[in-house]
């Protein structure tokens, strides 16, 4: 790498470093202004509110860094074209694929910095955020050391088993006794969700029924139940993808599969994590064309403008694919790398239209 590599490189680093700066005073504001509502419920303090804060920037980073990166990437190569340094290195024969591999060094640095926030940082320090918290809202649940947790609603008894990583808890147990005070059934759901009527979504649910003289037994993929318990117990009982390590992810999906449990939302989360990735550089190479296009003598604020269109828009259709993937049941690959691919012919043809 010679010193135009390294001049046009370090630029775009520092143009995305300042807009990943700016993203993060805004959003870290809100969800700290958030937390204030439950500040003084049990034994959640302030301390706690901005000690949960904190450990979410990692994950908050790994969210907007595609985006940032592209623009990140405008501002600092428009702020290039306005000064005039990118004609003065093109008609000193600069050609258009060393500017590309120019700024896909800088690609690469945040590809890097996006697998290193995906493989553990920023799933393992949400997931301690997300314990802290719960743990200081529940006062009256101790699960700092226990390996399950267990939980009274009525007749119902339920035991949420922690998950492999040893901060989440994964898989939920329910017993139900009858007015005698005994066994009617037993109940169990790999994980849970709650809708907009606060009711429970039971993801792999199987229930077993224990009658006078027959027993019976059931499976569900979705079973829809009705519960009283706190809402703060659902992020206890469910094993988010987002908040699982790459290594704990492909534990999980083996373990959902070779159960013959539906593992399509881990799987679609595995391959959309390392698509992510892969968008980070195709979104920095991506301010190319626009800044030796129109946009090349427009202000920061125009080119602002186009960043987060096009960061917002990338964002919104892969967060649709990723949802429609678990509504119509599509292939959880094709899922997953299907915007990275619209984002690819996108990049490739804008470059070609360069003059």
């Amino acid at each position: 790498m010679n010193l135009l590599d390294r001049y046009i490189a370090v630029a775009v680093l520092k143009g995305v470093a300042t807009v990943i700066l700016v993203l993060l005073a805004v959003v870290t504001s809100v969800e700290f202004v958030g937390q204030l509502d439950d500040v003084g419920t049990a034994r959640y303090e302030l301390k706690d509110a901005l000690a949960y804060v904190v450990l979410r920037i990692p994950r908050l980073i790994f969210k907007m860094l595609p985006a940032a990166a592209l623009l990140g990437a405008l501002l600092s190569l428009g702020n290039l074209a306005v000064h005039r340094e990118l004609v003065v290195m093109r008609v000193s024969g600069v050609s258009l694929v060393r500017f590309v591999g120019s700024v896909g060094i800088a690609g690469v640095v945040l590809m890097a910095i996006m697998a290193l926030l995906g493989e553990s940082l920023a799933p393992s320090l949400g997931a301690y955020a997300r314990q802290l918290r719960s743990q200081a809202l529940l006062e009256s649940v101790d699960i700092s050391n226990a390996r399950s947790a267990w939980m009274k609603d009525g007749d119902r008894i339920f035991n949420f088993r922690r998950a492999e990583d040893g901060i989440n808890f994964g898989s939920i147990f329910l017993f139900e006794l009858d007015a005698n005070g005994s066994l009617n059934q037993v109940a169990r759901a790999d994980s849970a969700q709650i809708d907009a009527q606060e009711r429970w979504i039971l993801a792999n649910y199987g229930v077993t029924q224990f009658g006078e003289e027959l027993i019976t037994a059931s499976t569900e993929r979705r079973s829809v139940q009705n519960y009283n318990l706190s809402l703060e117990l659902l992020g206890l009982s469910e094993v988010r993808e987002d908040l699982l390590d790459t290594q704990g992810l492909t534990r999980y999906i083996r373990y959902l599969k070779q159960n013959s449990l539906d593992a399509d939302r881990y799987v679609t989360a595995y391959w959309a994590r390392i698509a992510d990735t892969v968008a980070v550089l195709l979104m920095t190479v991506l301010a190319l064309p626009f800044v030796f296009g129109a946009l090349r003598s427009a202000a920061a604020g125009a080119r602002l403008l186009v960043g987060l269109l096009i960061g917002l828009g990338y964002y919104v259709i892969a967060e649709a694919f990723v949802n429609s993937g678990e509504v119509f049941d599509l292939n959880p690959v094709v899922v997953a790398w299907l915007p990275i691919g619209v984002l690819l012919v996108i990049t490739s043809v804008a470059l070609l239209r360069i003059r």
